[in-house]
């Protein structure tokens, strides 16, 4: 059976008082025996001195009455003779045995120290033991006879009404402190209670769960640690949504396309130009589909950092020019003229990541430009980091969203998006990169028309 925090709660607060009570009991107990016991003998002492000295200089007729009297104000009293004649008063001794050599001591004058030296060591509770052993013993002559007086104090008769009064005292203290403590446990365990019925809530997809704790201490700030938690995944649930419904699309549009055009080519009744039209389109959607396969894992190795490549120090002058040659031919076929103004940089970082980026955006600026049409592109260095800029002369204008241009499977114009080739993927794996690399990725528009791309990377 699962024990609730509530049950422990209470079990292990009962446990903290027991053991804080037998502690503070033993810590009071190591005083009186350290500190109190030989003083609390002395004062006994002197008490039945002060008797014995009445005795001795009083005119006192008759021993008993006076005694009576002595042990009526709250003193037990013993007393014996030479002749072994013994008599009590004020009470009697529940073990009312004490050794004959003791006795014969204080008979001859000795001071008896009873209270002190009574063996009962471990515990208090000792002082209240009414034993003849545990009192103080002084001498006394009375008409020519000497006599041993043992006095304690009569704890009963002292403390008869105010030992109730403090036990009750004591009894309601532990029975308020335990309902206190009730109520306490159940205020500070049903926030927890509320959390653990939202969280459970949270597990099962219920990411709208009402979590009513608004507390300003560390459960509160756990509330809206967990209401911030199922805000994050009810997004990311939704993008989730959204991302399998986008790549779904994206897949579905070239399979069908592959599927379809199989299909004719199995009639095996197509002239030769159909023939090598519709392998012509079913080699494009499969490539079409290996790029978007491509891009995907490239945005799922940036959550797996050990499948990443590691950095290190490379030209990045000379990778930039390197992309570029190799869209030479595209860039000729467009009719699209090139201005590049490129100082030698070297930068640390990941390389095939960081050629990925030149590719997209230089592949964008011929993709989306005008033919004929110009790109210009520069880099250099400022004191802070290195800036990368690609400039072309395409479709940019003040009204693009160019916010938008990093999300995922974002396509501005859907329209067109079926004309040009791209899965909305490519700018929000530069800006993957970009970010991996400490950096930052912005957009301009360009009058009267272009777009102008500024990559700003951590210097070396």
């Amino acid at each position: 059976m699962m024990r609730t925090l509530y049950s422990k709660f209470v079990w292990i607060t009962l446990l903290i008082m027991l053991l804080s009570g037998t502690l503070g009991f033993m810590i009071v107990n190591t005083y009186y025996h350290q500190n109190l016991k030989e003083k609390n003998d002395e004062k006994n002492v002197l008490v039945a001195k002060s008797i014995v000295e009445s005795i001795n200089m009083a005119n006192i007729n008759e021993l008993d009455p006076f005694l009576h009297s002595i042990g009526n104000t709250g003193y037990q009293l013993y007393i014996v003779n030479e002749n072994g004649e013994e008599r009590a008063y004020g009470g009697e001794f529940r073990v009312e045995e004490i050794n004959t050599s003791i006795v014969e001591n204080v008979i001859n004058g000795k001071t008896y120290h009873g209270m002190r030296e009574f063996p009962k060591e471990t515990f208090i509770t000792g002082y209240f033991s009414n034993e003849l052993t545990n009192t103080v013993g002084v001498p006394f002559t009375y008409e020519g006879k000497k006599y041993a007086l043992f006095q304690r104090p009569n704890i009963k008769f002292l403390f008869n009404e105010i030992h109730l009064l403090l036990g009750g005292l004591v009894v309601i203290m532990i029975i308020l402190s335990v309902i206190a403590m009730l109520i306490v446990a159940k205020i500070m365990i049903d926030p927890l209670t509320k959390l653990t019925i939202a969280t459970n809530k949270i597990a099962n997809e219920d990411f709208h769960a009402e979590l009513p704790v608004y507390q300003r201490d560390e459960i509160g700030q756990l509330a809206d640690s967990v209401r911030n938690m199922a805000m994050q995944l009810d997004a990311s649930d939704r993008y989730k949504k959204e991302f399998i419904s986008r790549v779904s699309h994206d897949f579905q549009t070239p399979l069908l396309n592959i599927q379809g055009y199989a299909h004719l080519l199995k009639d095996g009744e197509l002239s030769g130009n159909d023939h090598l039209k519709y392998v012509t389109i079913i080699q494009q959607e499969s490539k079409r589909l290996s790029n978007v396969m491509k891009q995907l894992l490239v945005l799922t190795s940036f959550d797996q950092v050990n499948s990443r490549t590691k950095k290190e120090v490379f030209s990045l002058d000379i990778q930039l020019k390197e992309v570029i040659q190799k869209f030479r031919w595209l860039l000729d076929e467009k009719e699209i003229s090139i201005n590049i103004k490129i100082k030698p940089v070297n930068i640390y970082g990941e390389s095939e990541m960081l050629e990925y980026v030149w590719e997209n955006l230089l592949s964008n600026a011929i993709k989306y430009n005008r033919s004929p049409g110009q790109i210009h592109i520069t880099l250099e260095e400022s004191e802070e980091c290195v800036i990368a800029t690609i400039q072309d002369t395409g479709s940019g204008n003040k009204q693009t969203k160019y916010n938008q241009w990093t999300e995922r499977f974002y396509r501005e114009d859907e329209a067109r998006s079926t004309q040009i080739e791209g899965s909305g993927l490519g700018l929000a794996i530069v800006q993957e990169v970009i970010q991996s690399h400490e950096g930052e990725l912005s957009f301009e528009s360009i009058e009267p028309h272009g777009t102008k791309v500024i990559i700003r990377l951590k210097k070396l």
